[in-house]
């Protein structure tokens, strides 16, 4: 699923008319710790000039979030002042720093129902064939985040001038 959420972030940009550029909108770790994520997040920051700063983070995990607004809390940023923060999952972590998170949660419990159902159906009929469930998350937006219109630079395309 990490695969398909890049290629979908990866689509966005196209979308966008916005190019990918790996080492400036992709820092990755080898886990899914807060402190493998501060440490990337610091290392990411301390090699990149301020005018290439990004606008957002999109962690892939909520501890990934936390390990990230550490790194921008050291550097003197503020959440979402600065730079916005965004986690994939979002229910264990209520607040970071007293910040509520945003998040786009992954919907574990109909995952689980999903998988028991495919199961029993494997059980069942053996000789079906397979298939695959992708389910949606659902955006929770809290606090972490603030209107891309808010920034400065804002860059994107206003789509309405094709209208």
């Amino acid at each position: 699923t990490m695969e398909r959420r890049l290629s979908g972030i990866k689509s966005a940009y196209i979308d966008n008319n916005i190019e990918f550029i790996e080492p400036l909108h992709l820092v990755t770790t080898s886990g899914f710790s807060t402190a493998q994520s501060e440490l990337a997040i610091g290392q990411y920051f301390s090699q990149t000039a301020p005018e290439d700063y990004p606008t957002a983070i999109l962690a892939g995990g909520e501890f990934m979030s936390a390990g990230a607004i550490n790194a921008l809390k050291n550097m003197g940023m503020s959440v979402p002042a600065d730079i916005s923060v965004m986690s994939m999952d979002g229910f264990s972590i209520s607040a970071i720093h007293g910040i509520e998170l945003t998040s786009l949660q992954v919907p574990c419990s109909e995952l689980g129902e999903e998988a028991i159902n495919l199961l029993q159906q494997r059980i069942l009929r053996p000789e079906s064939s397979y298939r695959t469930q992708l389910l949606q998350g659902k955006l929770a937006v809290k606090e972490s985040v603030k209107p891309a219109s808010a920034y400065k630079n804002n860059t994107a395309i206003d789509h309405r001038l094709y209208d």
